[in-house]
């Protein structure tokens, strides 16, 4: 597990899940406090089970169709458990 930094400082990685391709995101540090959400394009109201992108202060902007370390976003959900992505096989 690679870790990385925004531009904050905070430290932030994705930890692989017991499902194939899905990651959560964990952030370090308070960016994740003010992190902005957003639906897709064709919605209109943020599902948080078919996010179309989410941007914590500081940075890393993801959106789905952007390439992170572990691949290309298909898929931004949020839960209880945390911030999830999935990425393209």
């Amino acid at each position: 597990m690679n870790k990385y930094k925004n531009r904050y400082g905070d430290a932030y990685y994705y930890e692989a899940t017991d499902t194939p391709r899905l990651f959560k995101f964990v952030m370090e540090g308070a960016s994740m406090k003010y992190c902005r959400f957003g639906g897709r394009e064709y919605q209109t109201k943020i599902d948080k089970s078919d996010l179309g992108f989410f941007d914590p202060s500081g940075g890393p902007f993801v959106s789905v169709g952007s390439t992170i370390p572990v691949g290309v976003v298909r898929n931004i959900f949020s839960n209880a458990e945390g911030l999830f992505v999935k990425v393209e096989e």
